[in-house]
């Protein structure tokens, strides 16, 4: 028990008499220790608040954009969640696109009533829109690939506008995940080739296309972009994704 001790002072006070005593009750006594603990216990918890807080903002201050990507294929900033996430139709949708691009030969350009007479690439020349498609590809993989399909696949026939063809597709995978925001694509398709007197033949395109995700890109004048391949080439980048690897894919029987 805690004692309180108070003197009173007598004119005579006798050497006999004792000294006034007076206590605190244990009651009050527990009383004010549990407001003293509840006021610590909510200052504490204010304190932790406000680190978190500070914690948060310094957070939100130095996030970096981030994109989202929609089914059409369109990436746009917006809410953080994932910057290499890509849905998987996007995914397919790109891989299909460059096969159509790459291997649908012709002699007309695309959004043009003129003749196409290709685009020289080194000492090869392959149609325009082959070459569109190349922007889909990776830096030095994509040199190689249209050198190689210049001298060694495409028909010179095709710029007089005597050889033509068209893409089927019989199956398109879906993506597998090999790596961190890079995928695989496994399609079976074959190009069908035919010129001015009929069908020339059905040839296998059996392809796994390797793909990962990149910073999309957006064009620096928008909708006022005078020329019409750089429009196309910014709307295949739309998508944040890039092709480093195609691969001919073994069927099983």
């Amino acid at each position: 028990m805690i004692q309180l001790l108070r003197r009173t002072h007598r004119k005579e006070a006798l050497p006999s008499e004792a000294e006034d005593i007076k206590h605190i009750p244990i009651r009050k006594e527990s009383s004010v220790i549990v407001i003293l603990s509840g006021l610590a216990l909510a200052l504490a918890v204010s304190a932790l608040c406000n680190l978190v807080l500070i914690a948060n903002n310094r957070s939100l201050a130095v996030k970096k954009s981030v994109y989202v990507q929609q089914p059409d294929g369109y990436t746009g900033i917006a809410q953080e969640f994932d910057q290499t996430h890509r849905e998987a139709e996007v995914i397919k949708k790109t891989a299909t696109t460059w096969m159509q691009l790459s291997f649908e030969w012709d002699s007309q350009v695309p959004g043009a009533d003129y003749t196409d007479k290709g685009i020289k690439v080194g000492k090869q020349t392959v149609p325009t829109k082959t070459y569109l498609a190349s922007f889909l590809m990776e830096p030095g993989f994509r040199e190689e690939f249209l050198t190689l399909l210049g001298r060694d696949v495409l028909p010179q026939t095709v710029f007089s506008g005597n050889h033509q063809s068209v893409v089927r597709f019989y199956s398109v995978s879906e993506p597998r995940q090999v790596a961190s925001a890079k995928w695989e694509v496994d399609i079976v398709a074959t190009r069908v080739d035919r010129s001015a007197n009929g069908e020339i033949g059905e040839i296998p395109l059996n392809r796994t296309i390797t793909l990962k995700a990149v910073p999309p890109v957006e064009p620096s004048l928008g909708e006022e972009e005078p020329l019409a391949w750089r429009r196309k080439v910014y709307s295949l980048a739309a998508n944040g994704l890039m092709i480093t690897e195609v691969t001919p894919l073994t069927i099983k029987p």
